[in-house]
């Protein structure tokens, strides 16, 4: 999926009142063998993102040839605020049995924008540009775990893959000419979450997901709900998806929040 990305160091932490609110519903619910909306078979769903990313990403500095006699940090932090909203892609697939569940998402993304360099003292008014590109997958089991009239809470597990190139580019100011950096990571996470999925009547259904992951990541979550209408194909379905990765080394930083509207298509068979 591309999308556009902009960075800015979070401020929360792990949203468990989202995951333990979805879970916390279950108190209340009673088992039946086919839940409302609930029906075997395949789902493919590409979706168009207005995605806008903000934080702050951080490269190695020991690439940088800088021509000014600097002495630069081992990394180059630069910040970005969410200054403009660009189209991406996500595309989700998924299997579903009497309750069992498989499914795989992926994001793909990648931006190049002006950003704001944390050692401005030593390069007063030089421009700098940070692009972030990336790659994000996750497969996850998930389990139909509790029923009601019109709605299901379903419980999953999984792990979520990242590949991702945060480059940093200045020049201006006293650097004789442009210089540039970049450093590619890959690592993984282990996910747990849940899906709340209800049914309107009359063609209208939606779904709620939060999830929170840890592993090589300090924190990752991500918050997701869609509303939907449905033909006899699929659906045509709206929502919002905000996703929170943060990862840190002595080299290399990606804390970004990744948030906006989406819009696609499920085709059911």
């Amino acid at each position: 999926m591309r999308a556009s990305w902009r960075t800015r160091r979070s401020a929360g932490r792990v949203p468990w009142l989202w995951i333990l609110g979805l879970c916390g519903i279950a108190s209340t619910g009673s088992a039946a063998e086919r839940a409302t909306g609930w029906q075997p078979g395949f789902t493919l769903a590409p979706y168009g993102w207005l995605a806008g990313l903000d934080g702050t990403i951080g490269s190695k500095s020991g690439d940088l040839d800088d021509g000014g006699g600097i002495g630069f940090p081992p990394r180059v932090d630069v910040s970005v605020s969410d200054e403009l909203e660009e189209i991406g892609f996500m595309f989700y697939g998924e299997w579903r049995g009497e309750r069992w569940t498989a499914f795989f998402d992926s994001v793909w993304a990648n931006v190049s924008q002006n950003a704001d360099l944390k050692l401005n003292r030593l390069l007063p008014s030089s421009d700098t540009t940070a692009t972030v590109d990336g790659n994000v997958y996750q497969v996850g089991i998930g389990y139909r775990l509790y029923d009601w009239e019109r709605s299901f809470l379903t419980v999953y597990g999984g792990g979520r893959y990242y590949d991702i190139e945060a480059k940093v580019e200045i020049k201006g100011g006293i650097l004789p000419e442009k210089v540039e950096t970049s450093t590619t990571r890959s690592w993984t996470d282990a996910v747990f979450g849940g899906r709340w999925s209800f049914d309107f009547g009359k063609h209208w259904n939606g779904f709620l997901l939060a999830d929170y992951g840890f592993g090589e990541s300090r924190s990752v979550w991500q918050i997701f709900g869609t509303l939907g209408y449905e033909f006899s194909w699929g659906s045509i379905r709206g929502g919002y998806r905000y996703m929170n990765l943060d990862y840190d080394t002595a080299t290399y930083k990606v804390n970004l929040n990744l948030s906006g509207p989406v819009l696609g298509a499920a085709f059911t068979f």
